[in-house]
């Protein structure tokens, strides 16, 4: 990965709150594994891969326009 591209990446997640499988579970009542499937089946906004991380990470005005369109529903 060049600098330039390194110092992106570094600068969305300083500006970003992202979160992770387990903060989705807590905020949809659901278990990790359903987020799973959720996120497989398009239920769920794509996902954001950060270098070195397997799993995604999602952003809260992404999930929440989602929620607005009723693909998911909140709490």
């Amino acid at each position: 990965m060049d600098k330039q591209t390194l110092a992106r990446v570094v600068e969305i997640i300083m500006s970003v709150p992202l979160l992770m499988r387990k903060d989705l579970a807590r905020r949809y009542g659901r278990d990790t594994d359903t987020i799973d499937r959720w996120h497989a089946s398009g239920r769920l906004p794509p996902g954001i891969y950060l270098p070195g991380c397997r799993c995604p990470q999602w952003r809260p005005c992404d999930l929440l326009e989602y929620e607005l369109r009723g693909k998911i529903k909140s709490l």
